[in-house]
């Protein structure tokens, strides 16, 4: 996985086929992980702190998880997302991808505002690709609220009707 990463972080832009990798490892590991972190959840007997901060970090982790999918969408098909793609960054030369970082933060920005559902409306997802990733991400993110606040109350009431 660091391996490559680091050949993405260093690939010229014209090598846009680079990202694939990545999308599907994100893609898979972001999904391994939370439903590895929701089953954990749902075993837990007591509700406490670790419980609580380990809901977070699932949260978290999806939004960082569906970032990272978005940059390499944005990488593999420029302009997916508007006003902010890479073909607007100029492209001068090829240089790497990593010297995009602003680039990353806002779609990281964009892929928690989805997430959330908030919808603030300053950037678009335009490719249907990228409009199937801000989709899955408001649905996966509210399906996971859904769950997890299931599992935790659940958990709360017991702890409630034990005392």
């Amino acid at each position: 996985m660091i391996l490559t990463q680091t050949v993405w972080l260093l690939t010229p832009v014209q090598w846009y086929l680079s990202a694939i990798p990545l999308v599907v490892r994100w893609s898979l590991l972001g999904s391994w992980s939370v439903v590895r972190l929701v089953k954990r959840l749902a075993s837990e007997q007591r509700l406490n702190s670790e419980v609580l901060m380990g809901a977070a970090a699932g949260y978290l982790l999806l939004g960082l998880i569906s970032g990272l999918v978005m940059i390499s969408v944005e990488t593999i098909q420029p302009g997916s997302f508007e006003p902010i793609g890479l073909s607007g960054v100029g492209t001068a030369g090829n240089p790497p991808v990593f010297q995009w970082s602003p680039v990353f933060s806002k779609i990281n920005y964009f892929a928690f505002i989805c997430l959330t559902t908030v919808g603030f409306g300053d950037i678009t997802p335009v490719q249907p690709i990228a409009r199937m990733l801000a989709v899955t991400t408001a649905v996966v993110g509210q399906l996971y609220l859904a769950v997890v606040m299931g599992i935790l109350i659940g958990r709360f009431i017991s702890v409630l009707r034990m005392n």
